[in-house]
């Protein structure tokens, strides 16, 4: 069925999305992660369960108070969050969601090389617990182990394939992702600290 035809709130019932800038609710920390599902009550089991699979434990246990801190500095009590600590919460939020897709908009934007990789991590279980994941991405290393790549240009899929076929210049003859591919790459290389010798 065209999703045009489909009924709205089933389908957006069943997405669930992490966004480059998601939104910052000034609400507590439970309230930040139970919103990705506001049609149900609250239920304490679903909200540990998204924050380990964030590896968001920590932070909420050192948050002034706990669950029930505020997140928002303008606010008495209010307390703020860095980016990387955002973008848990926000993973946190998408997995209490439940969706059956998972859509990711550039979810590392914020975050530091570790913790990229991490969230990637984060990203590949989801899929293999058999979740739907749709990754939206400029970093093309982070796609390798992707069922399907399409290469978007202008709107339109440029290119598509398995990493291992758009690499390959028998199956792939453009090259357009290989070639931007190969460009990231030496860009990291190039920008790689040489090691002192001694």
């Amino acid at each position: 069925m065209p999703t045009a035809e489909a009924d709205r709130h089933q389908l957006f019932s069943r997405i669930a999305g992490v966004a480059q800038d998601f939104h910052r609710w000034p609400f507590t920390a439970r309230v930040n992660i139970a919103i990705g599902r506001s049609t149900e009550p609250i239920t304490d089991r679903w909200l540990h369960e998204a924050v380990r699979y964030a590896n968001a434990r920590d932070l909420i246990e050192e948050l002034p108070r706990g669950w029930d801190t505020l997140l928002a500095r303008g606010y008495q009590d209010g307390h703020s969050l860095s980016g990387g600590q955002w973008q848990k919460l926000g993973i946190a939020r998408a997995y209490y969601r439940r969706g059956e897709i998972l859509v990711v908009d550039e979810p590392t934007a914020a975050l530091d090389a570790e913790a990229e990789q991490e969230t990637f991590a984060q990203i590949r279980e989801l899929a293999a617990d058999g979740q739907t994941v749709v990754l939206i991405t400029h970093r093309l290393h982070s796609v390798r182990q992707a069922d399907h790549i399409c290469l978007m240009e202008g709107g339109r899929v440029a290119e598509e394939g398995t990493f291992a076929e758009l690499m390959d210049p028998a199956t792939a003859p453009d090259g357009r992702f290989r070639r931007m591919y190969e460009l990231q790459a030496r860009q990291f290389a190039e920008g790689a600290p040489v090691a002192k010798e001694g």
